[in-house]
């Protein structure tokens, strides 16, 4: 196409040259304009070359668009030039002359306007991906911005927007929330109305750093509510900035750390009471020993006095003696005994308190040990004139502790010989084989035990009558002891009875030696 163009031109210029042979001057300026005008030609074909190569890393339709813009432009000069250099020549001219210059000029326009509608038709096309990509894009800013108010309102986090002035901008919902406030109430107001009173320095410490280093990080600050409760919070706040950069506040996060602050309070509370704990273990010790160093150090000048009063009961004759005497020596002997008894319960309590009590296992005929136990009581219950009963039937046998058996069934004995009144008072006791046990039991008709006092019976020192004038003596020791040495023994015991119809105390003991041994 361009080539025809050229041709043209090149025969219009013969024929004219053929005419104009006479001025030799004009034929030789002739040849300078249409050197010109290749080398004008060829100049603007080296340009569109080099720059084509920057076409590769576009879109096709745009460097089709571009490539067809170039070329329009080449053909619209060259033929501006060639027009141009034709009407500049010597006239006349021929009507052969002007009837091919017209036609050549309707060419040239008629491939200018195709090249331009194509290259309108190509930039149209290029505009519409063009204005896709643009509607895309605007579509993912508009999705972005909503998941970011969607972040921000809805999070569990309490959010705030401040100004450089220490004024809320904004907040979200939990922020709110949880200083019962709405969001209206909020906004416009300083950061220091939501501040715990005792808190107002720190907050403005943090808010100071946050202006001078631009960020601040889980700062501990106490906040306020609108009911007036305070809260423990950690503040990390950093920079915001407007389109041109400028500085116009902070984003800060509020993490609420009550129930933080509640736990380690807790884990204080709990490190403080083991160490109280500890404190009253070493003072706990302290006191088993000192309890065991002075109940042997009391049993120690007992003995004699027991033993010179035994003496004298039994070998002074009495004509040597009044009855006075006689009376004292006697009362000295039985307080001795309640001495003795009463050291040998403490020894017994501290042994079984530290873990330390020894148990000598033996077989032995119970129903012959009952017996000797209703012997040994006899004379006693005949003074108080209290009905005591042996109710043992059994030929039972049994591998355990004798002698402790025996300090239970005292204590049991001793117990219901104080509740039990004198001369209408009933005490039986009895064992009986039940099941792989050995069932002991201890039963009066005395005044019986309130229902709820019947669980703490077997704590140590408790009492059922604490009263200055109370009518019972005791130390609180006796059943504890007796709870103590039947669980040891693998057993256990227990009471049944209600106030003013007598009690029975129970306790088992396990008559299968591989129960004892386990045990």
């Amino acid at each position: 196409m361009l080539s025809s163009i050229l041709k043209s031109c090149t025969a219009t210029l013969g024929l004219r040259e053929k005419t104009k042979k006479k001025d030799k001057k004009r034929s030789d300026f002739g040849k300078k304009r249409r050197l010109r005008i290749s080398i004008m030609h060829k100049i603007s074909m080296s340009r569109v070359s080099k720059r084509l190569p920057w076409l590769d890393d576009m879109k096709i339709v745009p460097k089709i668009s571009i490539m067809f813009s170039v070329f329009s432009l080449i053909i619209s000069g060259v033929g501006y030039l060639s027009i141009n250099q034709l009407t500049n020549v010597a006239e006349p001219m021929t009507a052969d002359s002007e009837k091919l210059l017209t036609s050549t000029t309707h060419a040239i326009i008629i491939y200018v306007l195709i090249f331009t509608i194509i290259t309108i038709g190509c930039l149209i096309l290029s505009f519409k991906p063009m204005i896709k990509s643009l509607r895309k894009s605007q579509e993912i800013h508009s999705r972005s911005q909503r998941e970011y108010h969607d972040l921000y309102e809805n999070s569990p986090a309490l959010y705030r927007t401040i100004n450089t002035d220490g004024i809320i901008v904004n907040c979200n919902k939990s922020y709110a929330e949880r200083l019962g406030y709405t969001k209206k109430e909020i906004i416009g107001t300083s950061i220091f109305k939501h501040t715990a009173d005792n808190d107002i320095e720190a907050m403005r410490d943090s808010f100071e750093t946050w202006k001078r280093t631009g960020a601040v990080k889980h700062r501990e600050v106490w906040l306020k509510a609108k009911d007036g409760t305070i809260f423990p919070t950690l503040i990390s706040a950093n920079n915001l900035y407007d389109e041109n950069g400028k500085l116009i506040g902070s984003n800060t996060i509020i993490e609420d750390i009550s129930e933080i602050y509640e736990a380690r309070k807790r884990i204080e509370r709990q490190a403080i009471l083991e160490l109280q704990f500890t404190e009253l273990k070493k003072m706990e010790k302290l006191k088993d020993e000192f309890t065991s160093m002075i109940t042997h150090e009391l049993k120690s000048p007992l003995f004699p006095i027991l033993g010179y009063c035994e003496m004298l009961i039994k070998h002074v004759s009495s004509s040597n003696l009044t009855a006075e005497q006689q009376k004292m020596i006697k009362e000295i002997h039985k307080n001795s005994n309640k001495m003795h008894r009463l050291i040998r319960d403490l020894l017994t309590a501290q042994k079984l308190e530290m873990g330390r009590m020894k148990f000598d296992k033996i077989k032995f005929d119970v129903t012959e040990f009952m017996m000797e136990i209703y012997r040994e009581y006899l004379p006693l219950m005949q003074e108080k004139q209290v009905e005591f009963v042996n109710s043992s039937e059994e030929k039972l046998t049994l591998i355990s502790d004798k002698h402790r058996i025996g300090q239970v069934i005292d204590n049991l004995v001793l117990n219901s010989t104080d509740f039990t009144p004198a001369k209408q008072g009933r005490i039986e006791i009895s064992a009986r084989s039940k099941d792989e046990m050995i069932v002991f039991y201890v039963k009066d008709n005395g005044s019986g035990i309130p229902k709820d006092q019947q669980e703490n019976l077997f704590h140590k020192f408790y009492q059922v009558d604490t009263s200055l004038g109370r009518k019972h003596g005791g130390n609180g020791l006796g059943l504890a002891i007796c709870k103590g040495v039947t669980e040891g023994l693998g057993g256990r015991i227990w009471m049944e009875g209600e106030e003013g119809k007598g009690t029975t105390f129970y306790f088992s003991i396990p008559k299968n030696r591989n129960a004892i041994e386990s045990s």
